[in-house]
C-alpha cells in the first residue's frame, strides 16, 4: 500500500519528488492489473494483467525507506525515538481514509447488495485481513472489496515492529539486525510450504531490507560506495522484468524482487539528475503520487472487471470508463476532505522534526 506524502510541504522543508513519481508507477501498475484489459494498435495492458501486483512490491520498499528514515532523523534531532508521535501520525494518516473506505461498503452492502460481509471488514480494520483470507467463514464466498487490505496489513505489522527493533537494537548493529531478519523472512518465502503470499511472515522482507539501507545510506561512506554502484545500476531493472515476465526463478522472483527493489528506487534518489528522475519528478507523476493512498482504496471498489466481474452491483460505474472516473473523483474527494485535514492535525500533535537525511543531505526531508 502506499506510504503517503502530505501534499502542501511546510516552507520550512523540503522533500524528494522522485519518490512522489515511483508511488504513481505503483498505484497505476496495481489499477491496471484490477482492471478490464485495454488494447491500443499493437499495445495492451496485459503485462500488467499478469504482473501489475508488483507495485505493491513497490510501496512497501517506499515505507520501508521512508519511514526508517524518518524515524532515525527524529532520534537524531530529539535525542530519542518518540513510538508515541510516530503510532499518533500514523494512525491519523491510515485509519481515517480506510474507515470512510470501509463504512461506504457497509452502506452499499445495505443498499445495493454489495458482496461484503461485517468479519472481513472488521478484520480490515484491525489489519489483520491478510491472515483471515485464509479461512472462508470469516468472509464472503468473494471477498474482492477488502482484500487490497492485506498490503495495508502488512505495512502496520511493519509500523508495529521497526520502532521497537530501532529502540532495542544499539545503533552500530540495526542494519545487522534488519538484514538479518529479512534474509530469514526470505528463506521463509521459498520453502515448499509457502504458498500464502499474502501474508507479513512471507512479505515482511520487502519493507525490512529497504529499511536496512535507509540505515546504511547515512554514512557517508556507504552512501558513496552505493552511488557509484548504482550509477551504472541501469542492467537491474532488466534483470527483473526479464525474471517476472519469464517466470523463469518463480519460486526466488518474489525474492529478488524484494531486494533490488529498493536499489532501484535509491539509484533515482541519489542521481535525480538522469533521464528518470526527471520523469519520476514531473508535474502530473508528483500529483498522482501524492493521492496514490486514496487511489489505491478506491479503485478496488471499481476497478472489479479483472478479478470480480461477478461481484459488480452499480453496473455502468464499475465498467470502463465511468470506472476510472469514479475511482478518481472519490481519491480526491478523500484526500481533500479527509487525509490532508487530519495529517494537518496529525502534525500538530505531533510534529515532525524537519529534515531527513535519506539522501544524505540534511535539506532531502522526505515526508511520510
Amino acid at each position: 500500500m502506499p506510504s503517503p506524502a502530505l501534499s502542501s510541504q511546510p516552507t520550512t522543508t523540503a522533500y524528494i519528488p522522485t519518490l512522489d513519481g515511483w508511488r504513481t508507477i505503483a498505484v497505476f501498475a496495481v489499477m491496471l492489473c484490477h482492471d478490464s484489459l485495454h488494447r491500443l494498435g499493437p499495445l495492451s495492458t496485459a503485462w500488467f494483467q499478469d504482473h501489475g501486483q508488483l507495485g505493491v512490491d513497490i510501496f512497501f520498499s517506499l515505507s520501508g525507506l521512508l519511514i526508517c528514515s524518518r524515524l532515525l532523523t527524529e532520534e537524531d534531532a530529539q535525542g530519542y525515538l518518540s513510538r508515541r508521535n510516530f503510532y499518533l501520525r500514523r494512525a491519523f494518516r491510515i485509519l481515517p481514509p480506510a474507515i470512510l473506505f470501509l463504512a461506504t461498503l457497509l452502506l452499499l452492502k445495505a443498499m445495493v447488495h454489495l458482496p461484503v460481509d461485517l468479519p472481513e471488514v472488521i478484520a480490515s480494520l484491525f489489519f489483520t485481513r491478510n491472515y483471515t483470507s485464509t479461512f472462508t467463514h470469516f468472509q464472503t464466498l468473494y471477498p474482492l472489496y477488502t482484500s487490497h487490505f492485506w498490503s495495508l496489513a502488512v505495512e502496520e505489522h511493519f509500523y508495529l515492529l521497526l520502532p521497537t527493533l530501532l529502540v532495542v537494537t544499539p545503533k552500530k548493529y540495526r542494519a545487522a539486525a534488519l538484514l538479518t531478519l529479512a534474509a530469514a523472512v526470505s528463506l521463509h518465502r521459498i520453502v515448499p510450504n509457502s504458498w500464502l503470499s499474502f501474508h507479513t511472515d512471507i512479505r515482511l522482507d520487502a519493507l525490512l531490507v529497504p529499511a536496512a539501507l535507509a540505515v546504511l545510506i547515512r554514512t557517508s561512506v556507504f552512501r558513496q560506495r552505493l552511488s557509484n554502484v548504482l550509477r551504472h545500476a541501469a542492467i537491474l531493472p532488466a534483470i527483473l522484468l526479464l525474471l517476472i515476465t519469464t517466470g523463469e526463478l518463480p519460486r526466488t522472483t518474489g525474492l529478488l524482487v524484494a531486494w533490488l527493489t529498493p536499489l532501484l528506487i535509491l539509484a533515482t534518489v541519489l542521481h535525480p539528475q538522469s533521464w528518470f528522475s526527471r520523469l519520476l519528478e514531473s508535474a502530473p507523476l508528483r500529483f498522482l503520487g501524492r493521492i496514490s493512498y486514496s487511489l489505491y482504496l478506491w479503485q478496488q471498489f471499481f476497478l472489479i472487471t479483472h478479478f470480480g466481474a461477478n461481484t459488480a452491483r452499480l453496473g455502468l460505474l464499475q465498467a470502463f470508463p465511468l470506472n476510472w472516473v469514479m475511482t478518481f473523483t472519490c481519491a480526491l474527494l478523500s484526500f481533500y476532505l479527509v487525509e490532508r485535514p487530519l495529517i494537518r492535525l496529525a502534525h500538530c500533535l505531533a510534529p515532525n522534526v524537519p529534515q531527513n537525511q535519506l539522501a544524505g543531505e540534511p535539506q532531502a526531508q522526505i515526508p511520510a
